[in-house]
């Protein structure tokens, strides 16, 4: 497990911090997961919710015989899929690097977001060419 920790740590590019106490880990084990759980919520508010619903009542960015978002709204969709993607890896790196008791555990997950993620800015950048 060992080797595979720094082959993680070496692709992520970080350096692992020496192992602190861990009641100290306790007190903020739940930090690391916080700012994507919001980054996710909020994109998928906006992607489910507001953009193809709210915006064709308004009359805007949508295209109803599709139901694609397009206009303005395929942009924020574009942004948010990159913040995502950022989210993702920023918190993989920061459990490697911290060497959070969790950090096997949020791996696949954050693997299977991160190739749901890419398929959604894919087929949302396709709209731009087609």
């Amino acid at each position: 497990m060992e080797m595979m920790d720094r082959a993680i740590a070496w692709v992520l590019r970080v350096q692992p911090q020496p192992l602190v106490r861990q009641e100290a880990v306790a007190t903020a084990s739940s930090r690391p997961f916080e700012t994507p759980l919001l980054v996710s919520a909020v994109r998928c508010t906006l992607r489910y919710i507001v953009l193809p619903f709210v915006l064709p009542l308004l009359g805007i960015g949508t295209s109803a015989t599709l139901g694609i978002v397009t206009g303005a709204a395929l942009g924020i969709l574009l942004t948010l899929d990159m913040i995502a993607a950022i989210a993702i890896v920023a918190t993989l790196r920061r459990l490697w690097r911290l060497q959070h008791q969790r950090r096997w555990q949020y791996l696949p997950g954050a693997l299977v977001l991160a190739v749901l993620v890419g398929f959604f800015f894919v087929s949302d950048a396709r709209v731009l060419f087609v």
